[in-house]
């Protein structure tokens, strides 16, 4: 998903107006089998994730060039999701979650914003669509100029 904001920033069509370029690249839907839970069972045998990873920054470059070196690849925010999922195990989602989100604003260049949803499936008991889900946005703090 790519989404662009106007604000302030490039020129604008008059000349004297700025324009500001927000982009918001993302990945939807990462599966992966991960050992995360409270419960033994859950860490001992794995169970299914599914992730979202939504990340605002300029960009605008690559809206110009066409370049993929102007923009963000979208293969490093899977490698990183996976990345913090191998690292280590998580009792809840709300801190794997955290945790992708703080990998990614620190490793990946050019981000200012990241929101990662974590869903946990697989709770039949529940549902056969049910799954429980944790959201967490993290942005960089605005200096003061």
């Amino acid at each position: 998903m790519v989404t662009s904001s106007l604000g302030a920033g490039a020129e604008g069509r008059h000349g004297t107006e700025r324009l500001w370029v927000e982009t918001e690249l993302g990945v939807a839907g990462v599966e992966l089998t991960a050992y995360h839970g409270v419960h033994e069972e859950e860490r001992r045998c794995g169970r299914r994730f599914r992730v979202d990873v939504h990340v605002k920054g300029d960009w605008s470059g690559a809206t110009r060039t066409d370049k993929l070196g102007d923009s963000l690849d979208y293969e490093r925010i899977v490698q990183r999701i996976r990345t913090v999922s191998q690292e280590r195990s998580y009792h809840l989602i709300e801190a794997f979650a955290a945790a992708i989100a703080d990998d990614v604003l620190q490793s990946l260049p050019g981000i200012l914003e990241v929101r990662v949803c974590v869903r946990k499936l697989a709770f039949s008991e529940w549902g056969p669509e049910a799954c429980a889900s944790a959201v967490v946005t993290k942005r960089l703090a605005r200096s003061a100029a």
